[in-house]
């Protein structure tokens, strides 16, 4: 099964994803090879993002077996932990939090409210910044090293590093290896083929291969594109003398039970339409939503 761990529903406005969110008709298509999209949103009070938890609720619902929902949750936000327990009324599976977008440190009071009530509801969380090329972004927020006292107290919580860590490769590299429930998903590095070399040969020489998910970061690449890239990943060595990734080593990414590792249960009766309220999303330039569609093949 190819588990998609990095999908997005966003603003139309989103940086990283302006070429392509104007073809929402090509989105059904480019998601083909995939089984499973784990679907994120996104929630920043401090640069005025907000998608409710029943607007993916609702997209994910419209095929529950192939998408799993991840609510944007702000824990800056007064209705932080509201948002946590409506988030669950609906079903979703787990949380997105964006450090650097929101402007709050991992460690701060308020995040560690919402990470410790995800770390008791066997919630994983997802901590990436998609606005992260923004000014306003707080960009050392988004350190990798800055979860670990957070892991220390809270062991039970699973964490996927997104991006794997940006510029702080080493450092995300270092936290999957320190903690049992840490991941990373390469969708930060798949774009750029030395990048992505580089980033799973140190994951080989490090021993935490078995720690790298597949994400493709769609609608920013096509998770087809992104899988021939890491399938053809040698090609770059050219005849050199530079090592070789093993061909298992490729397929175990693509092909990881990404779904176990994060404790979800993919399987599990969605909530019925009925039981989700219809959200009204206001459509002009700033607000228009996006969804990001998977194999519907039935």
């Amino acid at each position: 099964m190819i588990v998609d761990v990095r999908t997005q529903l966003h603003p139309t406005a989103e940086p990283e994803a302006d070429a392509c969110s104007s073809s929402a008709g090509s989105q059904a298509e480019a998601m083909q090879c995939v089984d499973v999209a784990i679907v994120s949103s996104w929630r920043s009070e401090r640069l005025g993002v907000d998608m409710l938890p029943e607007t993916i609720a609702t997209f994910v619902n419209d095929d529950p077996l192939r998408r799993v929902g991840f609510a944007g949750i702000d824990p800056l936000a007064d209705s932080a932990l509201d948002d946590l327990t409506r988030a669950r009324e609906l079903g979703l599976s787990g949380v997105t939090i964006s450090p650097a977008d929101q402007g709050c440190r991992p460690t701060h009071d308020r995040a560690l409210e919402v990470l410790d009530w995800c770390a008791r509801h066997s919630l994983p969380v997802l901590a990436a910044n998609p606005y992260l090329t923004d000014r306003r972004s707080t960009l050392e927020f988004a350190r990798p090293s800055l979860w670990d006292e957070v892991l220390r107290d809270l062991p039970s919580l699973t964490l996927v590093l997104g991006d794997l860590g940006h510029a702080w490769l080493d450092e995300a590299l270092l936290m999957v290896s320190r903690h049992e429930r840490v991941f990373a998903e390469i969708s930060g590095v798949a774009p750029h083929v030395w990048s992505l070399y580089t980033t799973l040969q140190m994951a080989l020489e490090r021993r935490v291969t078995h720690k790298l998910l597949f994400g493709s970061g769609f609608p920013r690449e096509a998770p087809e594109v992104v899988i021939e890239r890491v399938y053809s990943i040698n090609s770059i060595r050219q005849g050199s003398s530079l090592p070789t990734a093993p061909r298992e080593f490729l397929r175990s990414i693509i092909e990881r039970d990404t779904l176990n590792c994060l404790g979800i249960d993919h399987l599990s009766t969605p909530r019925r339409k009925s039981e989700i309220p219809v959200v009204h999303v206001k459509a002009d330039a700033e607000r228009e939503m996006i969804a990001v569609p998977t194999r519907n093949d039935s």
